[in-house]
């Protein structure tokens, strides 16, 4: 590594981050090389498919002052800039409504969320949901869905599918059905745990994040560092030079990264990289 560079190190939160989505808990190490790297003058950012209040635990922990890209990239801000202009991708509410129709995806669905700026409408009550993102912390928070009754912008919906569902082949088939409509991504709550499905507008992803952080930065393709553990970050860890998966990432995710940690998110994975980075270690 070269001492007088600045790094971009962008960071997924849950499998990645976060040594426990449910319980919401950062390991010691990972606090201590996101400290080290922000104490250096390195640029570190959360990308992540919670929405806002889900994370913000999360930036302020670490005491973080940059750009956090939410909802995977529809909706990036900086809540320590009062002169950023918040960027919001909305959905098309009749375009999501279709979306829902579709008697295919009904039966596979285990619970359902739909947010937009300070609001949320939950199917039904579940405390992993509630706890992963945070739904009581939202200004209105509603139980129940009346589809005639949705807020005329949403920024996103959160499907919770079934365990018996095969993800890849859902996404598979919503891609090729509605790709015209809606951007899809998932990824897992937890071992052992069912998948959730984010469903953002066109074009929404986290590849698209690096970009506009790599330009608002100054910071060169060379220098930018990716950390991720499913497929909604894909795109992100192709969009870096040095492309990280976690030692718990899918095996797909892992076989298409240039290095994987030598922990897990749970012994603290991504801050002993980082430590290792920072110290020429990484090669």
């Amino acid at each position: 590594m070269n001492n007088n560079k600045k790094y971009l190190f962008a960071i997924d939160l849950d499998g990645t981050l976060l040594s426990s989505s449910v319980d919401n808990t950062i390991h010691p190490l990972t606090i201590k090389g996101i400290k080290r790297a922000t104490k250096e003058g390195h640029i570190v950012c959360l990308v992540t498919g919670r929405p806002w209040i889900a994370s913000k635990f999360v930036y302020e922990k670490l005491k973080l002052n940059t750009i956090i890209a939410n909802l995977n990239g529809a909706h990036i801000h900086n809540p320590k800039d009062e002169f950023f202009i918040d960027y919001i991708r909305y959905i098309n509410l009749n375009e999501m409504l279709y979306i829902l129709g579709d008697p295919n995806l009904k039966d596979k669905i285990n619970n359902l969320a739909i947010e937009g700026p300070g609001w949320v409408h939950l199917e039904h009550r579940d405390d992993d949901m509630e706890k992963i993102f945070n739904f009581h912390k939202f200004p209105k928070l509603k139980i129940g869905i009346n589809l005639d009754k949705i807020p005329l912008k949403p920024t996103g919906i959160v499907m919770d599918i079934k365990k018996d569902v095969d993800a890849k082949k859902l996404k598979k088939y919503l891609n090729q059905k509605y790709s015209d409509l809606a951007s899809f991504s998932y990824w897992s709550k937890g071992e052992g745990k069912s998948y959730i499905f984010d469903v953002a507008a066109i074009g929404v992803d986290k590849g698209k994040v690096i970009s506009l952080l790599m330009r608002y930065y100054d910071i060169d393709i060379e220098s930018t560092i990716a950390f991720g553990d499913s497929f909604n970050d894909e795109e992100m860890l192709e969009n870096v030079n040095y492309s990280v998966a976690m030692k718990n990432a899918d095996p797909q995710i892992i076989k298409k990264a240039k290095y994987v940690t030598k922990l897990t998110n749970k012994e603290g994975g991504v801050g002993q990289f980082i430590i290792d980075f920072l110290d020429n270690k990484i090669k």
